[in-house]
């Protein structure tokens, strides 16, 4: 019910309705292109069309940013209900997530209509595909459960959020591939979780370009595991006394 409210005030008297699921993220690319295309000359020594390149990194980062920020707001955007009735609290940042997937998952048919446009076929490579969006999903819903206590304790943390996102973009590879970053930066760079899943995603969709990165999908699946755990801890021990912390 509450996924189905809202995508339903998500798409309300919109002109261009479902459409927008499609539209920002392919200007967003658009943008990228140019700018790291274009004008910093990254789409030069490829294999695999730029534009899909930077499909793969633009589709991820834009449902991790706006996953974030919605599951952080869950909690306090609920408080109304939160304080009259016990439920299991973790339903609302789970359920705001889960709209946002369904742009997420929305957002890659870009992504097939690219292929078919430079007649470009993934490799067997793509049957791993699946696994990388796993774990996005749950590193998404993981920061979220931890920031949604955080945001109804400390609203510094609507705050800072914002910011350090706009940071993440660019240090994660969206608009160039890792293999730019030299290699003795290689293991720190990769502690950015979204490193490998972007990096294993172009990997499975374009025919394995550059390689498997074993390093940044080993250090992202562990920082993945890490933060899932915690959040599920921290969340389940929070969970009782969260109407009283508002």
């Amino acid at each position: 019910m509450l996924i189905r409210r809202d995508l339903i005030v998500r798409f309300r008297q919109t002109y261009f309705g479902l459409a927008w699921l499609l539209f920002k993220p392919l200007m967003l690319m658009v943008a990228m292109s140019f700018a790291f295309g274009f004008l910093a000359g990254f789409e030069k020594n490829h294999m695999a069309p730029y534009q899909l390149i930077i499909f793969c990194g633009v589709i991820p980062w834009y449902f991790f940013s706006n996953a974030v920020p919605d599951g952080m707001n869950s909690l306090l955007g609920h408080l109304h209900i939160i304080q009259k009735a016990y439920f299991p609290r973790a339903i609302l940042p789970i359920s705001v997530i889960a709209v946002d997937a369904l742009e997420f998952m929305a957002a890659w048919l870009l992504f097939a209509l690219g292929c078919i446009w430079f007649s470009y076929l993934p490799g067997w490579q793509i049957v791993f595909c699946p696994l990388f969006l796993i774990q996005l999903a749950i590193l998404c819903v993981a920061i979220g459960l931890l920031l949604s206590i955080g945001n109804l304790r400390f609203r510094d943390v609507g705050n800072l959020v914002p910011f350090l996102l706009t940071m993440g973009f660019f240090v994660t590879p969206i608009g160039y591939t890792a293999n730019r970053i030299p290699a003795e930066w290689q293991f720190v760079y990769a502690l950015n979780p979204l490193v490998g899943i972007v990096e294993g995603l172009r990997w499975s969709l374009l025919n394995g370009m550059d390689g498997f990165p074993l390093g940044p999908v080993l250090e992202s699946l562990a920082i993945t595991t890490l933060t899932g755990f915690f959040a599920v801890r921290q969340f389940l021990t929070t969970d009782l006394h969260l109407a009283d912390m508002a």
